[in-house]
């Protein structure tokens, strides 16, 4: 399936409707025609979008790999990252789509082309091109680097807007109706046949009736209230229950079939086209797997070969031997006796015989005796069932490889297409639920402090700072009517996560506050700088909070993830979890070590489904700063 020009433009208006307010959060790169750039919104989900030049755009809720970035990437992401989406345009109906953001104040203009082999640049706010995939030099426009970007000619009429006597040159040609809709209007073949079967025209039909033409010219018009209506249904074709194309809404030609409507286009174009990439990538993946088992069995096959024919010769020396060593006659002329027993041979002027036909050289003296030349058989027979047992171990060798690449093969194989969990606002933070199930979240930083006090704080939550520099605040959402226990834990995740870890305190005091005491700004005449707030009123004391920390493996929507906070909320919360604290060194080993610990927590099942957890997971969810894995617990949820 390739997106045609008008399945582009439902693409562009649902796309304009789902991404306001986001920014470029990274851009990956999947194939060498296929990206993947990640939008974060500052409360919405994270957004995931393909640009595929072979198969069109769309959002994705799938898990893709991605390849080490190349220099077209390193380009991308220097005029891209950050960038906050403006809108998605795209030319009339061509095969061709804008996508503008705002970067650090400027605008560039990032333009994804879908035919011809495809194409991929960014534009200044001129229009000016700062980086491109491939360079064009042909009749009509020529883009490189810092030249002015030129479109390409239209390759069609757009059915939306340019309908008028369409249908008037179908006489002045002995094209088929449905070959003349193709050449004239950029329509791709399958919405051409739609029109017709709606119109009730044979596609052969060469000559048109006024009335038909009216018909056409109806269905052409209804064309885009199916495209674009609200109403509309977009569709998935299936095919022994895999998605294999997808509509807008369903299509006449899908009548009697195998069907099932999605809630959005997009998310009809992710099952196919994702779907489609990912075997594609694991086809690839496969096949220099694939080829080198090939290469064994070749192998393999000449060894069997040179086995049989070594071993067919080893049998027949013994045989010659054998009759050298019975024979009772006194032998004067061994060629004589030789050619007797069909060997073939060579005489030389020096009086020595030059036996031929076997892989093993034989040279014997014509005077020898019989069982001197036995002997010479039987030698050359030991030699070639050296060869063969080495063959053997050769063999075997082999077929160890084989059955480490067929064991490979079948991993990737079996390797599941994933789908990425929609995850939710507060996992961009630190968070836990306390023992009695009330949400904990935290910030990482002074701009994620501020985000999560500006965007998130009700009026019935509760705000936690720890009385030292370098403090989290943490928010306790409901915590107007929070337990003394729930409090408790809110300080001790504070306490953790401040500048005491790494100073190695053990322990800190804690307050909490209501959300009214908080002041975003100072008195009329002061400043506050970034990240600071005035508290007005009386603080809530928590003395001599313990500083240690839980580290536990949580199942949230049926995934295994990881959650960082005190070991009584963890111990409620969570499968298995490990209690930490303060000591000096790197906090990429503490997470190794957590990990390898919890594995072996959880047992087999799960264990494997942990080992998949990339270690980055852990380490965001630990204090800054090294730690000492003070013991390891199951936790109370089921898992």
């Amino acid at each position: 399936m390739e997106l045609s020009g008008i399945e582009l433009t439902r693409v562009v208006a649902e796309l304009n409707a789902a991404l306001n307010d986001y920014y470029v959060n990274s851009i990956g790169s999947i194939d060498d025609t296929t990206w993947l750039i990640r939008l974060h919104h500052s409360t919405n989900p994270e957004k995931r979008l393909i640009i595929s030049l072979t198969k069109g755009i769309w959002l994705t809720n799938y898990e893709l790999p991605t390849t080490p970035p190349d220099a077209f990437l390193v380009g991308l992401r220097k005029y891209l990252l950050r960038g906050r989406f403006i809108k998605v345009e795209q030319p009339d109906v061509e095969r061709l789509v804008k996508v503008r953001f705002m970067v650090d104040g400027v605008e560039r203009v990032l333009v994804a082309e879908f035919f011809g082999g495809g194409n991929l640049l960014v534009l200044d706010e001129e229009g000016c091109i700062l980086t491109l995939l491939k360079k064009i030099d042909v009749r009509h426009r020529k883009l490189a680097h810092g030249l002015k970007y030129v479109p390409p000619p239209p390759r069609g009429r757009n059915p939306f807007t340019d309908q008028q006597n369409i249908l008037n040159g179908v006489e002045n040609t002995d094209l088929e109706v449905s070959r003349y809709l193709g050449r004239e209007l950029a329509l791709s073949r399958k919405y051409v046949e739609e029109v017709l079967r709606r119109s009730g025209i044979d596609p052969k039909a060469r000559g048109l009736t006024e009335e038909q033409k009216a018909k056409i010219s109806l269905e052409i018009t209804n064309l885009k209230d199916l495209i674009l209506g609200a109403d509309s249904k977009p569709t998935l074709l299936l095919k022994d229950g895999k998605p294999v194309d997808a509509s807008p809404f369903k299509l006449t030609l899908y009548s009697g079939r195998d069907c099932r409507h999605t809630s959005s286009f997009i998310e009809a174009v992710d099952e196919v086209q994702t779907v489609s990439l990912l075997e594609e990538i694991k086809g690839r993946r496969e096949e220099p797997i694939q080829r080198r088992i090939e290469e064994l069995n070749r192998a393999l096959d000449t060894q069997a070969k040179t086995k049989v024919k070594l071993e067919e010769q080893a049998k027949r020396l013994r045989e010659i031997a054998t009759a050298l060593r019975r024979t009772s006659l006194e032998v004067r002329d061994l060629p004589t006796f030789l050619k007797t027993l069909g060997v073939e041979f060579t005489e030389s002027m020096d009086e020595n015989i030059e036996v031929k036909n076997f892989a093993e050289p034989i040279r014997l003296v014509k005077t020898s005796s019989p069982m001197k030349a036995a002997s010479k058989f039987f030698d050359a027979a030991k030699a070639l069932e050296a060869k063969i047992k080495a063959i053997e171990d050769a063999e075997r060798r082999l077929c160890e490889k084989k059955t480490l690449l067929l064991v490979e093969a079948a991993k990737e194989g079996a390797k599941p297409i994933k789908r990425v969990r929609e995850k939710r606002w507060f996992e961009r933070y630190r968070w836990f639920y306390t023992s009695k199930g009330l949400l904990a979240v935290g910030g990482r930083d002074a701009a994620s402090n501020t985000a999560i006090l500006r965007r998130h704080l009700h009026e019935d939550d509760l705000i936690f700072h720890a009385d030292i520099h370098g403090s989290p605040f943490y928010i306790l959402k409901g915590g107007a009517e929070a337990d003394e226990e729930s409090i408790r834990e809110c300080c001790e995740a504070v306490a953790a996560y401040s500048s005491a870890w790494r100073g190695e305190l053990s322990a800190v005091d804690v307050y909490w506050i209501k959300p009214n005491q908080l002041k975003f700004t100072g008195p009329s005449g002061t400043y506050l700088p970034k990240g600071a707030f005035l508290i007005e009123g009386a603080k809530n004391w928590v003395k001599n909070v313990e500083v240690c920390v839980g580290v536990g493996l949580t199942i949230l929507d049926g995934e295994v993830i990881v959650v960082g906070g005190p070991p009584a909320a963890l111990k409620a919360n969570s499968v298995a979890y490990a209690t930490l604290i303060p000591e000096k060194g790197k906090v990429s080993d503490t997470a190794k070590r957590v990990k390898s610990e919890l594995i072996k927590a959880v047992g087999r099942e799960l264990g494997l489904r942990v080992k998949e957890i990339p270690l980055d997971d852990f380490i965001r969810v630990l204090p800054s700063g090294g730690g000492k894995i003070a013991s390891i617990n199951r936790g109370e949820q089921k898992s």
